[in-house]
Formats: structure tokens, sequence, C-alpha cells
């Protein structure tokens, strides 16, 4: 009988970066295996599951407000709703184990998954432990992470005695969809653009839903940025404002596995922000970067705990000054820009998922191993 995997995850593409890398190490391991995907209803996570061939099932989000407002009365009726719909997933998929790295999507569906005695698994992406991963920890068989932390994160007990084996927190190589990429050729991957590869090139991120303050930054001074380099604008799903194409400025909403691995490949520096999987992109292809995190937000202890292995630039009302004149510094020292990408590769460990797939190995029903 063939192993069948769930995935969990969505809302955002960052949590679901080591998701894709594991799918395809798994997918090696055991080619009789049957995934299934479970994302949120409207998540930008959709298409590239499909494309993959996966099936994909959505469940309803009942995310917990942070703050006050309305969604605090509603929130217990959206998770007996998200709560249903996990079961009878459940029930018909028949899941061997679940496995996620944060999302709201994934807390009812490893909670009812653990009650029926099937394995949950999860990775910790950001350095600070996500709520949905803190709400399911005890109700997992393993919990892995990005960083190297000195004491339990996701699993600390209430009181200073605790009964019962802890659940084990271990620090692994992230996977990444890039780590077993062969490196392209700047002038070739620029050719896919348009964009002369002799020439300087940036590439600008603003995340899977974009980044309305860095795309302001681009689009608002863009013939100020074209007179020192090319342009590789990524602007997330309907965050661009109203900047054309021109020669020179490549713009799009979103690029897919392979757009996005020539962009990087192309650029001679990346400009992001500080989310995770965007990170660990980077630290796999040893590519120089400027980090522009979202102010008040996980971003920033991120890149906080990276060290001198990356720039960071915080948000201000001299964003444009300050970034223009670190992209202009970085631009015309390459030896600097690989030393802050070499850097890069050696504090965020990655893989092509060899390591969390290996201890996803161990939690498999043996019955079941092809």
């Amino acid at each position: 009988m063939a192993l069948v995997i769930a995935l969990v995850g969505g809302g955002t593409m960052g949590p679901t970066a080591p998701i894709f890398a594991l799918q395809k190490k798994l997918a090696e391991k055991h080619p009789q295996a049957k995934f299934v995907w479970v994302g949120t209803p409207d998540g930008p996570e959709r298409g590239p599951v499909e494309k993959l061939g996966i099936p994909f099932v959505s469940l309803p989000v009942a995310k917990f407000p942070r703050y006050l407002s309305p969604r605090l009365f509603t929130w217990p009726w959206d998770y007996i709703r998200a709560k249903k719909a996990a079961i009878n997933f459940l029930k018909e998929w028949k899941p061997d184990i679940v496995i996620g790295a944060g999302g709201f999507t994934q807390v009812p569906l490893m909670r009812a998954a653990s009650k029926h005695g099937i394995p949950c698994v999860i990775h910790q992406l950001d350095f600070d432990p996500l709520l949905s991963n803190k709400l399911v920890a005890k109700h997992c068989a393993l919990i892995t992470t990005t960083f190297v932390y000195h004491s339990r994160k996701l699993t600390v007990p209430i009181f200073k005695f605790s009964f019962g084996t802890p659940v084990p927190e271990k620090a692994i190589a992230t996977p990444n969809r890039f780590a077993s990429y062969r490196t392209l050729e700047k002038t070739t991957a620029a050719e896919f653009f348009g964009l002369d590869g002799n020439k300087p090139i940036v590439l600008f991120v603003g995340g899977g839903t974009g980044a309305l303050a860095l795309n302001e930054v681009i689009e608002k001074n863009l013939d100020k940025w074209l007179s020192k380099t090319q342009v590789i604008h990524i602007t997330g799903k309907g965050r661009g404002l109203d900047a054309k194409e021109k020669p020179g400025y490549v713009k799009r909403e979103f690029f897919d596995e392979q757009e996005l691995f020539k962009a990087y490949m192309a650029s001679d520096l990346i400009v992001t922000r500080g989310g995770m999987g965007s990170i660990t992109d980077l630290a796999a292809l040893s590519k120089p970067c400027i980090f522009v995190p979202i102010t008040n937000h996980a971003q920033e202890n991120n890149v906080r705990h990276m060290g001198v292995s990356v720039m960071v630039i915080k948000e201000s009302p001299k964003l444009f000054h300050d970034l223009y004149r670190e992209v202009h510094h970085l631009m015309e020292r390459p030896n600097e820009r690989i030393k802050f990408g070499l850097a890069l590769n050696r504090t965020i460990r990655t893989d092509d998922g060899t390591e969390w797939a290996n201890l996803i190995e161990k939690l498999l029903p043996e019955e079941n191993e092809i």
C-alpha cells in the first residue's frame, strides 16, 4: 500500500518554500507515494502546487486575531468550521503523516491528525517561532528549525517541572529548491529577460504578497535607478504602481521557480525583505543581498541574527536615499559582494531536503515503505 503524505501550508509563499523542496526529495525516495497539499482558498500556493501535479485541497482558515477586532468574536466559529473540514479531509485521504512549516491552515489539521495517531512534523523558518507553530508543537512528533537555539523555543513547559518526553527540536539544513541547481551564466540568464548581461543588474523583490514601500522606492525613482543599473522588479500581486516596462527595466507581479532562478542568476545584487523563504534561496545560491525588513515584524529578528553576513537598511522617510547609496556602493565593489554572498551561505545552512527527509523517514510506517 502506497504512502499518503499530506503537505500543508499557504497564504504566503515563504513557509511553503521548504515544503516544495522536501516534496521533491520524498518523491525520489518513495516514487509510489501519493502526495496531497492542503492550502488556503485564495493563497498564491495553489498555482505552483497544481503545476507539480499534486492534488490541492483548500481548508477554511481560522487565523487567530492578534489585535482587538470583531474577528475575536467570530474566530471560534471559524475554527469549528475549519476543524470539521480538517476531520473530513483526514477521513477521505487517510494520510500517513502531515508536514507543515507554519500558517494557520495547519492548526486544526495537525491537532485532529494527532488525535488519530497520525504523526505531524513542522519546520520553524523564522527566528521568532510562529504562533501557528506554537499552537501545534506539542502535537508533533518532530520539530525542526532553521536557526540554532540554545534552548527549546516551541515546546517551552509552562511549569518548571513537566511530564512526558518533550518533542525534539532540531536545527537542520533548511530544504531549498535551488540547493541542487546548477549555476547559470549571468549573460545567459540576462538574455532570458532581454537584458544586457555585460551591464549591472539589480533584482528587487517585494515578497510573495508584495511590499508597497519597496515598490514605491523603485517605481517613483525609476530613472535614477536606470542611470546606474538595469532592474528586475517583482512587485507582488496587485502591489505595483503605474511604472511601465522599458529598456533595462523588467517588471512582473510573480515569477515561477524557473523564472526566479534565472532572475537570481542574472542579478549582481538582490534587494529584498527579510522573509526566510527569500533568505534561504539567497543563501543556497550564495547571492549578495540587501535586506529591508518590515518594521516591527519577525523579519527584523531574522536579519538581526545573521550578523555581518548581511547588509540591512531600515524603513524610514530616507529609504530611497539610503538604499540607492548602498546599492551604488556594492555595485562598485564586486569583491565585497562576493564576500557577503559566501557569508550568507555559511550562516544559513541549506540542502535539497535530504536531512529533513531522513528524519521524517523514521516516522513513516514500516509496512508502507517502498
